[in-house]
C-alpha cells in the first residue's frame, strides 16, 4: 500500500476509535457490510515464468527454458465493516444480548439492493435499531457499547511474492 494511503488509513482509524469507542473498549463483534473497488488504483497485471527446466539441445548446448507460465491480475478492493465495541470484562449473557442486538442493527441498515454504501445513513439506522434492541432486551452497561464503521483494503488476485 502506498505510504500516503497507509498514513491516511491509520489516521482515519485512530480518529474513529477516539470518537466512537468507550474507554478501554474491545471489539466484541464485526460484520462486513460493503465492498467496493478502490478508486484511483489501477489493476496490476503481469505475466511471469513460475518454473524452468534445463534442456540439452541437439548440438549439445544447454538451455534453460520456462515450463510454467503464469498470468496474474490483481484488483484493489475496499471492505467496509460494522464493528461493535464494548467493555473488556462483561458477563457472557450480556455479551450475547449485545451481539444479538448488533446483528439485528446491522440487518436493519444493510440494504442488499443498494447501489452504494452510505456510511452516515447506515450508522444512523443501525444505532437507532441497536438502541431499541438493548432497551427491549435490558442490556446491562448499554452505555459502554458503541457501533462504528471502518474500512480495510486488500488485493484480490494474490501477492506478487507468490511465484
Amino acid at each position: 500500500m502506498p505510504k500516503a494511503l497507509t498514513s491516511y488509513a491509520l489516521a482515519a482509524l485512530a480518529g474513529m476509535a477516539i470518537v466512537a469507542a468507550p474507554a478501554s473498549a474491545i471489539e466484541v463483534d464485526r460484520q462486513e457490510v460493503a465492498e467496493r473497488f478502490a478508486e484511483g488504483v489501477e489493476q496490476q497485471r503481469r505475466v511471469y515464468c513460475r518454473d524452468t527446466r534445463l534442456f540439452t539441445l541437439t548440438d549439445g548446448t544447454e538451455r534453460r527454458a520456462c515450463i510454467d507460465w503464469r498470468a496474474q491480475n490483481r484488483t484493489r478492493l475496499i471492505r467496509t465493516y460494522a464493528s461493535l465495541d464494548g467493555p473488556e470484562n462483561d458477563a457472557a449473557a450480556n455479551l450475547d444480548i449485545a451481539r444479538d442486538c448488533f446483528d439485528t442493527a446491522v440487518a436493519s441498515a444493510n440494504d442488499p439492493y443498494r447501489e452504494r454504501f452510505d456510511e452516515s445513513a447506515f450508522l444512523a439506522a443501525a444505532r437507532t435499531e441497536f438502541a431499541r434492541c438493548v432497551r427491549t432486551r435490558n442490556l446491562q452497561q448499554a452505555d459502554q457499547y458503541s457501533l462504528s464503521v471502518y474500512e480495510t483494503g486488500v488485493w484480490l488476485g494474490g501477492s506478487w511474492e507468490d511465484n
